[in-house]
Parts: structure tokens; sequence; C-alpha cells
């Protein structure tokens, strides 16, 4: 049961993460356009650093 908690504490940082990097990218933009754009590159872009570390977590994990 920690183990599960661990990876979802982790799981909700890297959201966090995630979010953060939305937000900046977004608010940098200056039209509806690059938003949009920013936004999907942003969670695509973050999904990519984050996933390998949380893979790696939850072996270690289980």
């Amino acid at each position: 049961m920690k183990h599960l908690l661990c990876l979802f504490a982790l799981s909700l940082l890297a959201t966090g993460f995630i979010g953060l990097l939305t937000m900046v990218l977004t608010s940098a933009a200056p039209t509806l356009e690059i938003r949009v754009l920013a936004v999907i590159g942003a969670v695509l872009g973050g999904y990519v650093l984050v996933q390998p570390l949380l893979n790696r977590v939850a072996r270690r994990l289980v």
C-alpha cells in the first residue's frame, strides 16, 4: 500500500509539472492559435519528460 501511495504522489507531482509547463507556455503565447499549440506541446513534452522517470520508479516499487 505504501508503494502505491508513493507512486500516486509521484504522478501528482508529474501532473503539476506538466500543468506548470502549460501555464508558462500559454502565458507567453501572443495569439489564441499559438496558445492552443503551446498547450498541446506542453502536455506532450511534459509526458515525454516525466514518463520514463515514473516507469523507473514504478519498476523499483513493484
